[in-house]
Order: C-alpha cells, then structure tokens, then sequence
C-alpha cells in the first residue's frame, strides 16, 4: 500500500470517528440537561406506562371507541422498552429523544452511500433551518416518517438504480416501519406522488405505491384496521371541520409557515452555481427530492406540518447530494487531508455546538415546570377526585399531569387533540380559545360536580357564581363552592 492510499485509509477512518462521535453525542448532551419535551413524548411514555384505554383518561367523543389508540404501535414499543429495561416514565422520554435523532441521522448517513456529505448536509440545515433537527428533539414518533422520507429520496436520487426488487423491498420496509410507528400520516405518503410523476420515475412510481399499499396493510395488521386507517382521519376532520374553528386556534403543524426563504435562496445559489460549473441545469431540476423540496414549500404556505416533516428532510438530501456530486465529497472527504480536517472541524463544531447550546434555556426551560419535577403529593390533592374530570383549555395541563400520575383516576376534558373531544367540549373550547372570556367557560362551570375541577391561567384570580378558586402553580385551580 502506496504512502497516498495509507493517507487516505487514515483520513476515510478519521472522518468516519468524526461524524459517529458528533451524531452520536448530540442528543445524550441534550438529554444530560434534564430536557422534556413540551408535548406528546411525554403522553406517549405515560400511556406506555398503564395498562389502559384512552377513554379511562379523556372524555372522547362518542363517536371514538374507548379503546382506540392512534399510536398503537409506539406505544407498544414503549411498553416493551419498559418492560424489558424497567425504566420509568422519564427514561422512556429520554429515549425517544435520543432515538429519533440517531435513526434520522445514521438511516441518513447510510442511504445517501456518503455519510460525509450527508454530515455536512445537517451541519448546513441546523443553521439554515434549525426546525429540521428541532422536531427530532421533540421525541415523536413522527421521526420515522422522516427518516423514511429522507431513504426513499436518496433511492430515487441514486446514479445506479437499484434493481427493481431490491427497491420495493427497501420501499416496503421503511414505509411498513414508518406507517406502522406513526399511522396519523399514512395518507400523507401520497406527498411523494407528484414528484415522482413530475421527474418521470415511472418504475419508481409503481413500487413505491405497491409499497404502500401493502405497508398500510402491513400496519393495519399489526395495529388494527381502524386504528391505522380510518382513526387518524377521523380526527383530522373533526379538528378541522369544527364550526367556529379559527386557523390561530389550531395546534402549530397546522399553522401556515409563511414561507421561509433563506433555505430557498441558498438553493437557488447553489443551482446557480452548478450551471456555471457546467451542471445541466435541466437535469437538477427534474430530481425528486428538488422537486419535493419545492411542492412541500409552497404546500407549507397552507400547512405547515408539509414544509416541515416532508420539505426539510427532501432539502437535507439535496445538500447531501450537491456536497457529493458538486464538491466531489467522497468517503475519505476532499483530496487534500487539510482541506478536509479544515471543512468537517468547522462543519462538526458547528453542528454539535450550535445543536447543544442551551439557547434561550431550550432545554432546561422545562426543569422550570413545577407539574414536572414536583413532588406529585405536593399537587396531587389538588386534582379531581376518582370519577372527576379536570376541564382545561390548556393540553400542556393534559401532558405534565398524565406523564407524573399515569394511573391517575379522573378524566381530562381536553387532550392531546382537540379532535377527540366530545362535539360539545370541543365548541367550548373553540369560544374560549377565540374570545378568551371567563363566560365562555359556563357550560362547564354548570355541568361541574364536587369530583370535578377546572384549571384557568389568568392573570387575576377569576370570578364567578358558585365557584371558588386557588392558585395552583402559576395558574388558578377551581372547583365548587361549598354549600
């Protein structure tokens, strides 16, 4: 072995340690904080928790058997997890945090056949579009649809198709797992149906919707035909469908984005760029991931759940790609060793600084959170008793109070989506969301019992016939009044 082939051995080594480490350590840096996140991941441990149906925690809608589970096949992965290592509620958390960065990050690295330019795609998109990376942070299973996302693109986007049967098979498997973890977007798979058109992939086109036809069966069987199919657009339409429903009063995926450019402008730089380079212009254009990237952005000015968990993973891919056939990035990354050591330092410090910095307190804003942290008997009294239900407009109330107390028993009025509520729960809710009036909560104020109770955050303590009222961590906890 030649003196250039040992040097090269040695940086391809060296590069590699270098993005295992930084992908590695980013979110267990995160995690040694004490980070939680604000929402569902927190749900999602508890329920993994108890033996129980949702309709033992919410009041649901009639419409929605009490046993129904939108998740059926997380949480079941979550049971096990418990199970088998015997980890509490907070662990699990942890876990879902570290796990959804390490399979977005590592499928990644190894479906785009070039982890180092798939390495300095994410450098580049944590500062261009730090939401990428952020929702992994957030510990929802939606990180499989993600990371599928971004495997499907790198095989669609390969110089070497593969054959036509190692492609559906590698299709059918992220799609199955995807669906199977996350079924709330299995419809949204259709997402990929236009690009694909557009760029002419016929072949691709054909396997990739036997895949998911059959993947949607595949997730059917394992988590039950209505909890994969019909339950997730059950809930979107009642969420959105609800009279007196106001696009400010809709939880944040739903929210319009708009449009965020500067991703885009680096784009249009870096195609620009390749043109005077040579590049065939044309032929960048009609690739499926520019072409995803592109209908998700203007999608995103609708709703922003498309830009964000189909958009910026499609625009991840393209970087990779650009690094790789424009800056010929390969294993060992540039030619000369000191342009690499120079390029992937300042691409790796920038990541893992830029990731773990506790800016703003991103992450330790939670160890704030009293509900969280707390001893539970110091609050515990406070909450309905058994057979109650707790009325609130605030689902972060729902989060905290059931990821502390899983076997809690009394009943949340509002959970985790508004769209299960029952139709007259969820009109009192839009009011209140809309005017933001103590009047507004009369309905429930008249249907209370001494079980009950009904959390407010206002600013004064509130008023109102036939009621009292505490203060109760920042926020004012009320109930009955005693005859």
């Amino acid at each position: 072995m030649g003196p250039q082939n040992e040097a090269e051995r040695v940086t391809r080594s060296a590069l590699f340690l270098l993005v295992l480490a930084v992908f590695l350590l980013i979110p267990l840096r995160i995690i040694a904080y004490g980070y939680m996140p604000p929402d569902d991941a927190l749900r999602h441990a508890a329920f993994a928790m108890v033996d129980r149906t949702w309709g033992d925690i919410l009041l649901l809608d009639p419409a929605f058997p009490a046993g129904m589970d939108p998740h059926a096949g997380w949480h079941a992965t979550l049971r096990a997890v418990h199970e088998a290592t015997g980890w509490e509620q907070g662990r699990l958390v942890s876990c879902a945090v570290v796990l959804a960065f390490w399979v977005f990050a590592f499928s990644g690295a190894v479906a785009s056949g070039n982890p180092p330019a798939w390495f300095l795609a994410c450098a580049l998109m944590s500062a261009l579009e730090p939401m990428l990376l952020g929702k992994l942070y957030l510990g929802r299973p939606l990180f499989f649809s993600m990371s599928a996302v971004s495997v499907l693109l790198f095989l669609w986007t390969r110089r070497q198709p593969l054959r036509v049967y190692t492609e559906f098979g590698v299709s059918f498997l992220m799609l199955a797992i995807a669906i199977s973890m996350h079924p709330t977007s299995w419809y949204l798979w259709a997402m990929l149906v236009p690009p694909l058109v557009v760029c002419r992939k016929w072949r691709s086109l054909m396997s990739f919707l036997t895949a998911w036809m059959l993947a949607v069966a595949a997730a059917a069987a394992l988590n039950g035909g209505y909890n994969t199919v019909q339950l997730p657009v059950d809930i979107l339409r009642r969420a959105l469908l609800q009279d007196g429903t106001l696009g400010p009063n809709l939880v944040s995926e739903f929210q319009p984005t708009g449009g965020p450019v500067l991703g885009l402008l680096v784009v249009g730089a870096t195609l620009l760029a390749r043109k005077t380079g040579g590049a065939d212009l044309r032929e960048q254009f009609f690739k499926v991931d520019l072409a995803l990237l592109v209908i998700a952005w203007v999608m995103g000015l609708f709703v922003g759940r498309f830009w964000v968990e189909w958009g910026l993973p499609a625009m991840a891919v393209w970087f990779a790609r650009q690094f790789g056939e424009g800056l010929g990035i390969t294993l060992a990354g540039f030619r000369r060793w000191t342009d690499t050591a120079l390029v992937f330092g300042v691409a790796a410090a920038a990541l893992y600084l830029g990731q773990t910095a506790d800016v703003g307190g991103r992450y330790t804003n939670s160890l704030r959170d009293p509900l969280l942290f707390a001893p539970v008997e110091d609050f515990a009294p406070e909450l309905p008793e058994a057979g109650g239900v707790l009325y609130s407009t605030d689902m972060r109330t729902f989060y905290t109070i059931f990821h502390r107390i899983p076997d809690l028993r009394f009943r949340f009025a509002t959970g985790m989506e508004p769209g299960l509520m029952p139709p007259e729960d969820l009109k009192v809710l839009r009011a209140i969301q809309t005017t933001g009036l103590v009047r507004d909560y009369k309905p429930w104020f008249d249907r209370m019992t001494p079980k009950d109770r009904v959390l407010l955050r206002w600013p004064s303590k509130p008023a109102w016939p036939g009621m009292e009222f505490r203060e109760f961590y920042g926020a004012w906890m009320g109930r009955t009044a005693a005859s």
